[in-house]
């Protein structure tokens, strides 16, 4: 005889009626509700049970579903018999746009590849710009290069020369040359002289000396004696005594 069976609230397996846990999921079955789980009596009830407005409202949507597209296809005939120039029309204006877009994109294209064509060009001559940038930066290195050996050179002359300096100063200097006595004037001779050009007569040998008279050029005067670039004249008319200088006049004759 046949062991009788109960379904396990946990896994639904089939289990003996006295088990205590469950050998599929080893849960507890003793403390728990036996639920009740649905038959295939019960599904057929509830199938039988099911409203008939919910097939009736269904087959009137596939009906209904039915006209709309038998209405459109009547429209989209009519359409197509009485108004075939109008979809003519339609079409050429489409065609036209079409066209119109074309022409276009064409123009877009062209102007895409000049501006490609401009964009080639613009980064040759920035690359020939980098290539002389950097022929620069070289020429800047070496320059730098050269000027720091010309600075160590420089140091190295002036270390040279502040070490030779002691030794230089340690020589006696050399003596001053004499200067060259300038010629002595000889003394000019007593007699009649005559002014080679404006001169005055100072009251003393020297430019500083007060002005005692002018003189005009060719005009004679007595010389007594010189006194190193000046003539001492004497007045025959009573004058006193005078000098002028021996460069503004020239000797003519002795005196009688």
């Amino acid at each position: 005889m046949a062991e009788a069976v109960r379904l396990c609230p946990h896994c639904a397996n089939s289990i003996g009626i006295g088990a205590a846990k469950c050998p599929y999921c080893k849960a507890d079955v003793e403390s728990t509700a036996t639920p009740q789980w649905p038959t295939r009596e019960g599904e057929s009830v509830a199938s039988r049970s099911a409203p008939k407005a919910t097939r009736v409202s269904m087959l009137a949507k596939i009906i209904m579903a039915a006209g709309v597209a038998v209405l459109a296809l009547g429209v989209y005939l009519v359409v197509g018999q009485g108004g075939r120039s109008e979809s003519q029309l339609l079409l050429e204006e489409k065609i036209k746009e079409l066209q119109e877009k074309e022409q276009k994109i064409q123009t877009l294209e062209a102007d895409a590849a000049k501006t490609r064509q401009t964009l080639t060009e613009q980064t040759g001559q920035l690359s020939q710009l980098k290539a002389k940038l950097e022929e620069s930066q070289k020429e800047l290195a070496s320059a730098r290069v050269r000027l720091g050996l010309a600075s160590r050179e420089v140091d190295r002359l002036a270390s040279s020369r502040s070490q030779s300096a002691p030794q230089t100063a340690s020589r006696p200097p050399d003596p001053a040359p004499q200067p060259t006595p300038a010629p002595t004037r000889r003394a000019a001779e007593a007699g009649v002289y005559e002014t080679i050009r404006a001169t005055s007569v100072y009251e003393d040998p020297s430019g500083s000396s007060r002005v005692l008279s002018q003189i005009g050029p060719g005009t004679r005067i007595n010389v007594v004696r010189s006194v190193g670039d000046w003539l001492e004249v004497r007045s025959k008319q009573g004058n006193p005594p005078g000098f002028v200088r021996l460069d503004d006049a020239k000797f003519i004759g002795r005196a009688n």
